[in-house]
């Protein structure tokens, strides 16, 4: 008999306030005890980096997708609005610096940069497509 895994990213509630209200169970060690806290009092430095693609996702209502760096993890993050001015985020841990040794530290930041370009030249071609357009005619 096969059993099918299926892994689950962590996820975190958030209140219009940027409060933490809920946090999935892939997410309760880390987040469990910040329930009640506001997300940025408890990751000092993550607003800017953060912030910008909440609202975003707030004021259209619609999902967005992103690739951070923040505290030595690379994290691709899905925010996703809820009618309630509440916000779930979703992430996948993509890279991790590994400060053990001068080795481990070179392999891990080469690793977190491709990773950061892949990223970039996917937003940029994204871009790119916007920007063409049909021309009916011709041969």
């Amino acid at each position: 008999m096969a059993v099918t895994v299926t892994q689950q990213l962590p996820f975190v509630v958030l209140d219009e306030r940027d409060r933490i209200v809920g946090v999935g169970p892939d997410a309760e060690s880390q987040f469990g005890p910040l329930i009640g806290s506001v997300m940025w009092d408890c990751f000092p430095g993550s607003e800017p980096l953060f912030k910008p693609y909440y609202d975003s996702a707030r004021r259209t209502g619609e999902q967005l997708e992103f690739v951070q760096f923040y505290d030595g993890n690379i994290a691709r993050i899905r925010a996703v609005p809820r009618g309630d001015g509440r916000l779930d985020l979703h992430w996948e841990q993509l890279a991790r610096l590994d400060t053990l040794t001068l080795g481990g530290l070179v392999r891990t930041l080469e690793e977190s940069l491709e990773h950061l370009d892949g990223e970039r030249a996917g937003a940029h071609r994204a871009e790119l497509r916007k920007t063409l357009r049909v021309i009916e005619g011709g041969a």
